[in-house]
């Protein structure tokens, strides 16, 4: 299974994940010149930025240790140009990450406001 592929999988795991946890979709894989940010969800009246790491084994590591500072520095760059351009502020905002580890038992860890 090639990146691309298996990184949408992994999104569309943990886009799952979160919506039966009540959270609803606001764009997924948003774009910029810095970089990409997977998710971008609502949790109630918070916009929460996600970033989904999904692995199938452990031999690379855990999932979560993926998402290091640069990444961090990445995702809030992108995060800001995002919010440059809705017309309104969103009342609360929060970067969560969600490391998925698939093989003979699926393992889902969510890390809510990671950083």
């Amino acid at each position: 299974m090639n990146n691309r592929r298996t990184g949408d999988r992994g999104e569309a795991l943990a886009l799952r994940y979160l919506e039966r946890l009540g959270y609803k979709l606001v764009g997924r894989n948003y774009r910029t010149r810095y970089g990409e940010i997977d998710l971008i969800v609502r949790d109630g009246r918070t916009l929460v930025f996600v970033e989904v790491k999904f692995r199938r084994g452990v031999g690379y590591g855990d999932p979560l240790e993926a998402v290091t500072p640069r990444k961090q520095r990445v995702i809030r760059a992108v995060a800001e140009v995002y919010l440059s351009e809705l017309e309104a502020e969103p009342e609360d905002l929060r970067f969560d990450v969600i490391g998925i580890t698939a093989g003979e038992r699926r393992s889902v860890r969510h890390v809510r406001d990671a950083f």
